[in-house]
């Protein structure tokens, strides 16, 4: 019988077939269709013109103009740098660096414009503030980390459900018609979503990576799996399933169909690019600490 759970072979740690066919399904398909709209000139039919159409309300954001901006080249740069010096070295000081640089790339009067006109854009800075930049500021955290094997499991139990149904319900309500139609009419994403989407990043992806030898292990799993399989839904919704409504001009020059579908392929993509190491790494972490399942809160 499969198990996704790992196995081990000459002392190497390993995913299930299971795990890795459908996470490799997943980002196949993503990659089919974004590469089949990159070739195809990202050609979309003019929803206003079918019939039954006229009369249905349309997502037409403000046509305030975006300004780019000398910091915000700074601080891109500064984010790519520090990011590779990271990868290079996972120093605690790199990290830091990048957390700041990206959390201002996103909140910069420019970012937060184009992602209320562009869908591609709003996932990717999405993608930034809620799985890039909470995991890079864990790894600053984490570094001094301590076996917590005397601490009651109840609290971290709750503050995985917790972060979890944040993270899932913050997702939804994003991707919700309603909050479309209103972010129309606004100028940019206002400051205090980018911020929440932080905190609630860092909730998420906190309760379920320092939560090693308290949590049981499959509580911890399951909320990483269910999260970020909520993602790839969505992401695969927008795929293939692009809001008709949306039939403004994107400022990256493509169609709004093909903008919702390369927003989709992003986070499927960044799903699968996150959660198969982590999970490699929840399970090493199940290996080397103290079981827990057996104790009672």
């Amino acid at each position: 019988m499969t198990t996704p759970y790992p196995a081990r072979s000459n002392g190497e740690l390993r995913l299930s077939p299971g795990l890795w066919g459908a996470a490799g399904a997943e980002v196949a398909v993503a990659v089919a269709v974004g590469v089949i709209l990159l070739r195809s000139g990202h050609a979309a039919p003019a929803m206003h013109n079918m019939p039954g159409m006229d009369d249905m309300p349309h997502h037409q954001p403000s046509t305030t103009q975006i300004h780019w901006t000398t910091m915000l080249a700074v601080f891109s740069v500064v984010a790519a740098v520090a990011i590779a010096w990271w990868a290079a070295t996972r120093a605690r000081a790199p990290a830091a660096v990048a957390v700041v640089s990206l959390i201002a790339v996103v909140a910069s009067d420019p970012i937060r414009a184009l992602a209320l006109r562009s869908h591609l854009v709003a996932m990717a800075a999405l993608e930034v503030v809620l799985v890039a930049a909470p995991l890079l500021a864990l790894s600053v955290l984490r570094r001094g980390e301590r076996p917590r094997t005397r601490m009651r499991s109840g609290p971290w139990i709750a503050a995985v459900f917790v972060g979890l149904t944040l993270y899932v319900g913050f997702l939804v309500a994003l991707h919700l018609p309603g909050v479309h139609d209103r972010g129309g009419h606004a100028a940019a994403v206002p400051e205090w979503l980018v911020a929440a989407a932080f905190v609630i990043g860092t909730s998420y992806w906190a309760a379920i990576l320092l939560a090693a030898g308290v949590v049981p292990h499959r509580i911890r799993r399951g909320a990483l799996i269910i999260g970020q399989e909520v993602a790839v839904i969505l992401g695969l919704a927008a795929l293939f399933l692009p809001s008709p409504f949306m039939t403004h001009p994107i400022p990256l020059g493509i169609s709004a169909a093909a903008d919702q579908r390369l927003g989709g392929v992003l986070m499927v993509l960044t799903c699968a690019a996150v959660s198969l190491p982590l999970l490699r790494t929840i399970d090493a972490q199940r290996l080397s600490t103290p079981r827990t399942e057996s104790h009672v809160p």
